[in-house]
């Protein structure tokens, strides 16, 4: 009993002394490189008040007399369970939002409804089971048409870029689907990590639950009630400390659930990722995901035959139609063979679908696997130049077509 008390007590303190290192919140993160950030609120027509925060413009182009106005606004949308945070971990050198700023973009980094950023609604209890009634349904429906229009409110633009990281392209799949006027406000689109489709995924624990949960049913029903931004609160807590003493601990913890082996992985920046990672979500979404995983579609939630009746009119979930999706430029895939959660497989079959629609480019490095979009230590020269030359291109800048020589000839 004295043994559980001293660990109890040993745990507090050591939750104390690592709760101060992780206070800072994407602005504090901006402007500690001396770019101006700011935050912005967008509200969704179903209530939920969503968090975005804002680079307006570089500390290194205050001197340009000839800056083109306005900047052209891009949106970054993160990954599942992550925030606005990803994006800036890398610093002003190789972060994509800071290259996007210093090439004369204006930079708006979202946060989907039920993360540590966005946990309010204009009635319901952040606490409560209906707040966390959401998957990606939701978020494609109304989080990413409500930030698009919000930003091209504020900018007086007529168009944006959209740049997706994992969820960041499942989530644009459904808004362009369901609400296909949409591909009208879009520029350029670039996915990293694309995972739509997620029949192959290699990744071993979504692998092992999504025959259990990913169906409806008593288990499904039972993990949907769960409160798991609790959980998602400790991990940020307690994981950081953990990197710090052992950073090849967190980097095969990590390279599990994404690609085993990678060269590339950062691991200087890893206490301060699981400082801002999980940062939770609905179990709902979690259900949706491991659904996908199950059914080797690429459709709405599935509540089981009788709800679906009353929700879709019809016993199973509807597919997302993604032959809907017209946008003006190809949309931007950008992938790797050793990505556990986008894989090889997954985004041909997605090609099959789209075709002309997609621009595909494999990487050369075979070891890249899913978090190297975000955390390797080439990241800038092996993605981020590529994706900002991208849109120099089309905003008829000037452009370096070289930046993008890291992939092969042909992607399959």
């Amino acid at each position: 009993m004295k043994t559980r008390i001293i660990l109890i007590l040993l745990g507090v303190i050591i939750l104390q002394l690592i709760k101060p290192r992780i206070a800072k919140n994407t602005c504090d993160r901006v402007t500690e490189h001396g770019y101006l950030c700011e935050n912005h609120t967008v509200t969704t027509k179903d209530g939920y008040l969503l968090t975005m925060f804002r680079i307006p413009h570089s500390p290194l182009r205050e001197s340009q007399e000839n800056e083109i106005l306005p900047r052209p606004a891009v949106l970054l949308m993160h990954g599942t369970e992550c925030s606005s945070d990803m994006w800036v971990l890398n610093g002003p050198n190789d972060g994509l939002p800071f290259l996007l700023a210093n090439a004369g973009y204006d930079v708006w980094l979202a946060n989907i409804r039920g993360n540590l950023y966005s946990r309010q609604h204009q009635t319901l209890s952040p606490s409560s089971r209906e707040f966390m009634n959401f998957s990606w349904d939701e978020i494609g429906r109304y989080d990413i048409p409500a930030k698009i229009d919000y930003i091209l409110s504020r900018t007086n633009q007529k168009k944006l870029h959209y740049i997706g990281f994992s969820m960041g392209t499942r989530i644009f799949m459904i808004t362009m689907s369901t609400k296909p006027k949409y591909a009208e406000k879009i520029k350029t689109a670039q996915m990293l990590g694309p995972g739509v489709f997620l029949c192959h995924i290699r990744s071993r624990l979504p692998t092992l639950l999504a025959p259990i949960f990913g169906r409806p049913g008593v288990l499904s029903s039972i993990f949907g009630a769960m409160q798991g931004n609790a959980l998602s609160d400790l991990m940020r807590s307690v994981l950081p400390g953990i990197c710090r003493h052992n950073s090849n601990t967190c980097a095969n913890y990590l390279q599990s659930m994404v690609g085993r082996d990678s060269p590339y992985v950062n691991q200087t920046l890893l206490a301060d990722f699981f400082s801002t990672y999980p940062a939770g979500t609905s179990p709902r979404l979690t259900l949706h995901f491991l659904q996908l995983v199950n059914s080797c579609q690429f459709r709405s939630f599935d509540f089981g035959p009788n709800e679906n009746k009353q929700k879709y009119g019809q016993l199973e979930p509807p597919a997302y139609d993604l032959k809907r999706i017209k946008l003006q430029m190809p949309i931007e895939m950008y992938f790797s063979d050793n990505d556990y959660l986008a894989t090889i497989e997954d985004i041909r079959h997605l090609y099959k679908i789209m075709g002309n629609q997609l621009s595909l480019h494999r990487l050369n490095f075979e070891k890249y696997n899913h978090w190297d979009f975000i955390l390797a230590k080439n990241v800038k020269t092996s993605i981020n130049d590529c994706v900002v030359d991208k849109m120099q291109q089309y905003e008829g800048r000037s452009f370096n077509g070289s930046l993008c020589n890291n992939f092969r000839n042909k992607a399959f």
